[in-house]
């Protein structure tokens, strides 16, 4: 994440992505490693939620650290999630797809000085400020509109891991 995201209690548009837009996220463990530990980073490490969307290969959140760097709760939710993904992939037998990702995520890591073994999430965040409500409400229908627009539900509110979801298991803040 940007330099510009680092500054704790403003509020910011971002987006994590899996490298080569791999389509992890089809398996609902792996959703529920994501709901878990954005819960975590919400009761332990200071992250406000307010918008947010689980698509198959990445994830759009309206977020801000509160009292904390963003770019600091950010960074220790992807290093955590990558350790755990990777672990949960390749030890899943009836994972069809196991071995294709994790050669992936391997050469990834390789050819990248940040990581040792493997890599899950690409390095860039591409954070957006956000500093006007016109601004707020066009990112919070694109991240409810991004499965709609994909194809998977008909209405966001169908979604169930967005927070245009009323049962959506992530609790959000209102903004």
């Amino acid at each position: 994440m940007s330099k510009t995201a680092s500054r704790p209690n403003e509020l910011y548009f971002i987006t994590l992505t899996v490298v080569d837009w791999v389509d992890i996220f089809t398996r609902r463990e792996y959703y529920d490693l994501i709901i878990e530990n954005l819960s975590y980073c919400q009761q332990q490490k200071g992250l406000e939620l307010f918008e947010y969307v689980i698509m198959t290969n990445h994830i759009h959140m309206i977020c801000r650290g509160k009292d904390k760097p963003l770019s600091d709760i950010i960074r220790d939710f992807k290093t955590y999630t990558s350790k755990e993904l990777y672990k949960l992939i390749s030890n899943k037998a009836y994972e069809s797809r196991r071995k294709w990702m994790i050669k992936i995520f391997q050469a990834h890591g390789k050819s990248n000085k940040l990581n040792k073994n493997f890599q899950i999430w690409q390095n860039l965040n591409h954070p957006t400020l956000l500093y006007n409500n016109h601004i707020i409400d066009q990112k919070t229908e694109y991240i409810h509109m991004n499965p709609v627009k994909a194809g998977c539900v008909s209405k966001p509110e169908d979604y169930i891991f967005s927070s245009a979801n009323p049962d959506s298991p992530l609790k959000v803040m209102e903004l």
